[in-house]
């Protein structure tokens, strides 16, 4: 089950649950980006969040992450939709930190920042959320995160494993919410969840089948509601940024077609390089006017 996502509810659907195995989607965004082990699981930690919040979401609707935590890596963003498709990327790739040999996310990332999320809802405006952050760790981070900006009690367990040859041994995570209606014993019963899902790497390895882990935390009073696949997509195309050379305005096109005769653009979230030569430049600008 390495690209899949569980959407769940347990205990008479007093909770909901989203469980994925993003070790496929990692390895894809560490193939197109060149990332180093760091910057590969702060960014397959930011991935496997949207493609839980995504899940979260319906039809077209889609959502857009972005960190900044002044750290190394600088920027990071993703983009993901109700679908399984994720996309994202990072300021600066080559960006390793390791303590007593486990991955350092929290010096990678920085916490001297801000979360910021941007849903589109397909409605008159988005629908934007910033936070601070706290402390530099991910799964804490979105934990306060869904309680400051959502109101929702949630517990976000995220896992990631680089092997030495610079792949993604494992990936994945899970967002478990209280829903209204809830009982005083079900936050007890997360508590005493914590320690196994602080270990979600590990988990992560010993379960192969998603299902498993779900049984783990909520023995048999879970219902599984949807398995869907999730994915490393981006849907760019040399349409979309025609358009988005086209708000430069015709003065600025005038100039590049004069000094150039052409453009190349480099898509930031799959690396997808589209070059726009004299005429296409012209077409653009007999567009505008």
């Amino acid at each position: 089950m390495k690209n899949k996502l569980i959407k769940a509810i347990a205990f008479d659907g007093r909770i909901r649950a989203y469980i994925t195995n993003t070790t496929d989607v990692t390895n894809e965004a560490i193939k197109t980006h060149d990332l180093w082990p760091s910057a590969a699981s702060v960014l397959s930690k930011t991935m496997t969040v949207g493609l839980m919040m995504g899940a979260m979401l319906k039809g077209e609707e889609a959502l857009t992450i972005k960190i900044d935590g002044n750290g190394p890596i600088g920027n990071v963003v993703i983009d993901s939709d109700s679908k399984g498709n994720v996309r994202g990327y990072v300021d600066k790739p080559h960006v390793h930190f390791s303590r007593k040999q486990t991955l350092d996310d929290v010096t990678t990332l920085g916490y001297n920042g801000y979360i910021d999320v941007v849903k589109d809802l397909k409605l008159k405006d988005l629908y934007s959320s910033t936070i601070p952050i706290q402390s530099g760790d991910l799964a804490k981070e979105f934990t306060y995160y869904f309680a400051m900006s959502e109101q929702t009690p949630s517990v976000v367990a995220l896992g990631t494993m680089i092997n030495e040859d610079n792949t993604c041994r494992v990936s994945g995570g899970m967002i478990i919410q209280l829903m209204p209606g809830h009982q005083e014993s079900d936050i007890v019963y997360l508590e005493n969840k914590y320690e196994i899902l602080n270990k979600f790497s590990t988990l992560l390895t010993e379960h192969q089948d998603l299902t498993e882990i779900l049984k783990l935390v909520f023995d048999d009073n879970f219902k599984v509601l949807e398995t869907m696949d999730v994915r490393f997509h981006c849907d760019c195309t040399k349409e979309k940024f025609s358009a988005g050379i086209a708000t430069l305005g015709s003065e600025e096109i005038e100039k590049i077609i004069e000094e150039d005769e052409q453009a190349e653009v480099i898509c930031h979230y799959c690396n997808t390089q589209y070059l726009f030569s004299k005429e296409d430049l012209q077409n653009i600008l007999k567009g505008i006017k």
